[in-house]
């Protein structure tokens, strides 16, 4: 069993912050994208991993690799490969 970790997005810039509610307001392009910024952006916003993964309609552990993805490698993570 995992132990709940806390994990949030490492704090971002006003440029950052900007360029990610740009993202999930603007909503075209990738839906996987608009999905990774919409999750950084909660995390942003002090909501728990929990909450972000109801409210994305999916689990913990995909809010948890996307906030670990993004503080490792910023923008770049939220784009499909």
């Amino acid at each position: 069993m995992r132990v709940a970790e806390r994990v949030r997005v490492r704090e971002i810039d006003d440029d950052e912050g900007r360029r990610i509610l740009r993202t999930v307001r603007r909503g075209t392009g990738s839906v996987v994208t608009w999905g990774r910024a919409q999750m950084v952006l909660l995390s942003a916003q002090g909501i728990p991993v929990a909450k972000i993964a109801e409210v994305s309609f999916t689990n913990d552990d995909r809010v948890r690799d996307v906030i670990h993805n993004f503080n490792a490698d910023g923008f770049d993570s939220l784009y499909p490969k």
